[in-house]
């Protein structure tokens, strides 16, 4: 009964807080409010309040870029989905393996990395857990995101801004990052984030001290200048293709800026054990991995040999040429 009677004053709160553009129907909130109510149990309404939560804060960084403007009701936000999708996948998980449960983690992974980027936007890209965590010790991703995040982040140059593309690639990288502490040189970035939301793109222009000019669009032609930029190969192309960037295919991202001597990592190194463990289960993340390294593979044909050694060739066509 407490729980729930938390969770009205938390709704309560949040519907009363000021509005900004394009929130969601807060009939909507509520109707999934009164659905968990009844049942407690219910998985799936648990996960589907996550996600209307999670798409609020994301909401919050677009103009008038709400998220700047009162800090703490976002935090209230993202708590809200992360105790709701933290339900999602017990719930869930006790009825067996279920994908739902795998995307309700998945997502709670999604949330604390939006509680990264509000840290971030407010304290600057070197806060880390010390400011916005510390991040949960049961905090997990599936074994396929957790290979992926981990090749993505030893594909990188040394000191270079990771750019993600989507959902598997963002959470996968952040979280290999954050919770398992792997290269804490380099920062992890949603691409369509540094495009869209001004106030992160001031932050990275200030914190790279590229100049006021690199607040606008220009942001990222004038950073690999000075420090290299990878992007995932989530993206089936690299951003500002055809510009004055010139983009090198490396295994899994594309490379651009200063890079050091010892920075490339050869093919054969990577490896995929866990995405053939997840297609041979039918995981439903397993599909997303697939997609970038198919794009990889195409990309930098070196890479079918390392794909080989883990029996992936049959799922990699540009392999099988």
């Amino acid at each position: 009964m407490a729980t729930f009677l938390y969770s009205a004053l938390s709704l309560a709160a949040l519907l009363q807080a000021p509005q900004f553009a394009s929130p969601p129907p807060p009939d909507s909130a509520a109707a999934l409010w009164a659905r968990v109510a009844h049942d407690s149990t219910d998985g799936r309404g648990w996960l589907m309040l996550g996600r209307a939560y999670l798409d609020l804060s994301e909401r919050a960084h677009a103009s008038p870029h709400f998220a700047a403007q009162d800090t703490l009701w976002v935090r209230a936000v993202l708590d809200t989905a992360d105790g709701a999708l933290v339900r999602a996948a017990a719930f869930l998980s006790a009825a067996g393996a279920n994908p739902e449960a795998d995307s309700a983690r998945v997502l709670r992974v999604g949330a604390w990395s939006a509680r990264s980027r509000l840290a971030w936007e407010q304290l600057g890209t070197a806060a880390g857990p010390q400011e916005w965590g510390p991040v949960p010790a049961d905090l997990k991703l599936p074994p396929v995101l957790e290979e992926l995040g981990e090749n993505l982040l030893r594909a990188c140059p040394t000191w270079g801004i990771l750019l993600t593309a989507h959902a598997a690639d963002s959470y996968a990288a952040w979280y290999m990052r954050f919770s398992r502490g792997l290269r804490p040189d380099l920062l992890v970035v949603p691409l369509a984030a540094s495009r869209a939301d001004p106030v992160l793109q001031a932050r990275l222009a200030h914190d790279l001290k590229l100049g006021r000019r690199s607040e606008s669009a220009t942001w990222l032609p004038e950073t690999v200048k000075h420090r290299p930029v990878c992007v995932s190969m989530g993206l089936d192309r690299p951003p500002e293709a055809g510009s004055r960037i010139a983009w090198t295919a490396r295994p899994l991202v594309w490379v651009a800026g200063p890079e050091g001597k010892h920075d490339h990592v050869p093919p054969r190194d990577f490896v995929f054990a866990a995405l053939r463990m997840a297609l041979d289960g039918h995981e439903a993340w397993a599909e997303p991995a697939l997609t970038l390294y198919r794009r990889a593979a195409r990309a930098t044909p070196a890479l079918c040999g390392a794909l080989a050694t883990f029996r992936l060739i049959g799922e990699i066509p540009s392999c099988r040429r």
